[in-house]
């Protein structure tokens, strides 16, 4: 993850705008403390604390943070100015730990406020950080040191300002980068099962030329030995219009990512077989229905084969994956969980990270059910298919 990305993960969790402002907040009080204080100066720190705290809250109520923290810095203001007291300052008028908090207001504000919500809070910062200019220095109005003060000012909003306009491109850029992936991994996985659901309805569909092909042949000579036949044609019709139904998107041109046969409990041996060959310490469990339709049997291999390799790639030291296939009245039932010992390891290389959302596209295209997260510090994905009735 590069700085920016992180930045950007800062600015939406308030545990790390609040250890990084208080931090600020609690080094300029203790030194207030430690090297000699009057009570005024102390209860200057009081005027401080809520503009850190507005800090803390803009990344969920950035309306309110802005009010909280121009009121408490005018406030704060007048206070310093009523009791002669001069805080330290740094990069501004206000205080080190002010100073901090409202440029983490303006960044936030900035990156994540509507244009026109944006100007006007920027300006009641502003006029409260003007306000502190003109009443906390005790320097003449239009002395030199009171220009480049004001300059040194307008520099520093101008960066946070920029700041948040680079951040919130980054952001935007990133977010439409991310909504492509899971596009096209929910197309990728859509186009895989329309081709897996179009070869189980040629199946059927040759079955029945063939069965209708033969009545034909002996309806001459036999006409009864032609009507045994019609059962199975119906039969075949039937489940080839039930499968049809499932049928979306286009054919894939390229060739499937994986072999499955109509033994779905080889098949489901053969993919742990080959997880455990890999290092992962598979236990299964496996309880399946006499018939399962080929398109459900396709899917749950793809979902145990998907499993194990998030097992093998993300999970902290595991010790054992357990695998459960059971039988409902009406349903397929899947479990994978692992006993890893909290957080996901990024592989070497890096990793897609959409095999949940092809997961998830599959099961839902089926009818099903799909969950998947964190379970006592290892990973549980469950999915239930239904054996019967259509798609959604």
């Amino acid at each position: 993850m590069s700085f920016v990305d992180r930045l950007l993960t800062a600015l939406r969790a308030p545990v790390f705008i609040g250890a990084g402002v208080m931090a600020v907040y609690v080094l300029q009080t203790g030194s207030t403390v430690l090297y000699g204080f009057r009570l005024s100066e102390l209860g200057m720190a009081v005027f401080v604390l809520p503009v850190c705290v507005a800090a803390v809250i803009c990344a969920k109520r950035p309306v309110l943070a802005v009010a909280v923290a121009s009121v408490a810095a005018g406030v704060g203001t007048v206070y310093a100015r009523a009791y002669h007291v001069y805080p330290p300052a740094w990069l501004s008028p206000l205080t080190p730990a002010e100073t901090v908090a409202f440029l983490v207001i303006i960044v936030t504000v900035v990156f994540s406020g509507e244009t026109g919500a944006a100007i006007f809070e920027l300006g009641l910062l502003c006029a409260s950080a003007t306000f502190a200019l003109l009443f906390r220095e005790t320097s003449l109005i239009f002395s030199l040191e009171r220009r480049l003060s004001f300059a040194l000012d307008v520099a520093v909003v101008a960066v946070a300002v920029l700041l948040g306009i680079y951040l919130r491109a980054r952001d935007g850029i990133r977010r439409r980068a991310l909504a492509t992936a899971v596009t096209d991994a929910q197309r990728a996985e859509r186009v895989e099962l329309a081709r897996e659901l179009h070869d189980v309805v040629a199946h059927h569909v040759t079955g029945m030329v063939v069965q209708a092909q033969a009545a034909l042949t002996v309806a001459d000579n036999d006409p009864l030995a032609a009507h045994r036949l019609l059962p199975g044609i119906v039969n075949s019709g039937t489940d080839a219009l039930a499968a049809m139904r499932r049928l979306v998107g286009t054919l894939r041109e390229s060739e499937p990512l994986y072999t499955a046969t109509t033994d779905l409990d080889a098949d489901v041996r053969a993919a742990v077989d080959r997880a455990q060959q890999a290092g992962v310490p598979v236990r299964l469990t496996m309880r399946l229905p006499a018939v399962v339709p080929q398109e459900v049997g396709r899917s749950v291999l793809r979902l145990v084969q998907e499993s194990l390799t998030n097992v093998h790639k993300h999970a902290n030291d595991p010790t054992l994956v357990a695998v459960e296939l059971t039988t409902g009245s009406d349903a397929l039932r899947l479990m994978v969980r692992d006993d890893g010992k909290g957080g996901r390891v990024t592989p070497v290389g890096g990793s897609g990270g959409y095999g949940l959302v092809g997961m998830r596209e599959r099961v839902e295209l089926l009818g099903g059910l799909f969950s998947a997260g964190e379970v006592a510090g290892g990973w549980q994905v469950l999915a239930e298919l239904p054996l019967k009735g259509e798609a959604r």
